[in-house]
């Protein structure tokens, strides 16, 4: 049986009636995480706006107070966005917020990853060259690279986190229950699923395209 096949072919179970509903109590593993993301959201809004304050309007600009400064700034972006997970989290992973802001936090968070990645890797080779090669870096540890090496970070986080603000999509399921995944496939505006199981099977279809 062909791919194509397992798409067009037609699933039918015959399960017990509570198996079809919805969980409507989250469990401790996800109360737990909302919990860390509460926190996050609590601390990391004000932390990193500080660090922003001081770096980018009080102290004096150098190497060092670029890189945090440019970390900071990915972090701060990052948390602002919290709140609309947390709140997706809550509603038993129901997305209220419509496909833009799905496709937005999506690729948020991707930047925030990737672009913290990066400046943590450009700090730990900086610190390297300052240390063990005094001589180039005097002469090319330089603001004027600093910033010409931070837009390139930028630029390539938003490259590679880019495809979520093309795949990231909203579908209403089960109970009209609206979710934001990957999609990878042409489906239709609602993708109605009548068991549990079915949706095993959309989520299973979703990771096959994914690794394919």
């Amino acid at each position: 049986m062909t791919f194509e096949d397992f798409e067009n072919y037609s699933y039918f179970y015959d399960l017990p009636e509570e198996e079809e509903s919805p969980q409507s109590t989250l469990s401790i593993a996800h109360m737990i995480s909302l919990s860390f993301y509460s926190v996050a959201f609590l601390l990391g809004v004000p932390g990193n706006a500080i660090v922003i304050w001081f770096m980018g309007f009080k102290w004096d600009k150098s190497v060092s107070t670029l890189w945090f400064l440019n970390l900071a700034i990915a972090d701060f972006i990052f948390v602002l966005f919290l709140p609309l997970y947390i709140t997706y989290v809550a509603m038993g992973f129901h997305w209220p917020f419509g496909k833009w802001l799905c496709k937005m936090n999506s690729f948020i968070a991707l930047l925030n990853m990737f672009a913290s990645v990066f400046f943590l890797t450009f700090i730990s080779l900086d610190r390297y060259i300052r240390l063990v090669h005094p001589v180039f870096s005097y002469k090319y540890r330089t603001i004027r690279n600093t910033l010409i090496l931070s837009g390139i970070i930028w630029i390539s986080a938003a490259v590679i986190g880019g495809p979520a603000l093309y795949f990231r999509d909203t579908a209403t399921v089960l109970n009209n229950v609206t979710i934001c995944y990957n999609n990878f496939h042409v489906f239709g505006g609602v993708v109605d699923f009548t068991s549990a199981s079915q949706m095993c099977i959309f989520a299973n279809t979703v990771l096959y395209k994914q690794l394919a």
